[in-house]
This record gives C-alpha cells, structure tokens and sequence, in this order.
C-alpha cells in the first residue's frame, strides 16, 4: 500500500460567483499556491484544481498553468462560447517522481487571444496536493 505524505490546500473560495480576480491581457496571475513536502524519492503528488471562470468580452482563451517552484509542469486550456459565459475547468495532474524535498505549487492563469477579450475568475477556485509515498 501507497503512504500520503502531505497534504496542503489552497482554497479562496469554494462558491460560484464568489470571487473578481481579473485575468489581465499581458502577463499572468497567480490564482492559488501552497508548499508540500516530498520527503521520499520515487513519490508522486497528485494535484486537483478547480476554476470557474467568466468571459465578460470577446470570446477569452484562457490557460491555466501548474508549476513547481516556478516551472510549468502542466497546463490546462479553457476556452468560452459565448459572451457572460460561466466556465469550470477542473483538473487532475500528476507530478511523477517528484524531487525530495519542500516545494511550492502554484495555479496562474493567462488570456492567450487578450485583444479584444476579457474574463475573470469568479469562482470557485480550489487547489490540493497529496504526496503519495512509493510502495512500503
């Protein structure tokens, strides 16, 4: 049997309509983070997230990046239909033979077509890791 290690949790909120993060047209924001520690080689981590996300110009393209300790090691593109659309993008990643030690995960997201289009995280915004130890 498997071992969890850790776990951590970085919810803002866990509600529709809850929250107003912008997404800006250049650059990224960061939506959650939180520090897990692997204190075994050959652990996995596995990370859920969850992000509702609402177009309010254009048609937005939008993508939402996983990192470890500042590098992607997944990423997640949603795109909207239609104007005032209300989207969910929920998530599972798996950080294979993640390196020993403590290390900090982190949700951004970014318009990839910001002319012209808008959207904002209006929740909910939910983002959790486990450490899974290797076999005993």
């Amino acid at each position: 049997m498997r071992p969890i290690d850790d776990f951590s949790a970085s919810v803002p909120s866990n509600f529709n309509n809850s929250l107003d993060r912008v997404i800006p047209t250049s650059g990224t924001v960061v939506l959650a983070e939180f520090g897990l520690a692997v204190p075994r080689s050959s652990s996995n981590v596995l990370l859920e997230g969850t992000v509702g996300i609402r177009s309010f110009l254009g048609l937005p393209n939008i993508l939402v990046n996983v990192l470890r300790d500042g590098g992607i090691i997944g990423s997640v593109q949603v795109s909207t239909l239609a104007v005032n659309e209300i989207r969910l993008a929920t998530f599972q990643i798996v950080d294979a033979n993640a390196p020993v030690g403590y290390h900090a995960y982190t949700i951004t997201a970014e318009l990839l077509n910001p002319l012209l289009t808008q959207a904002r995280v209006t929740g909910p915004l939910t983002f959790t890791g486990t450490t899974i130890g290797p076999v005993s």
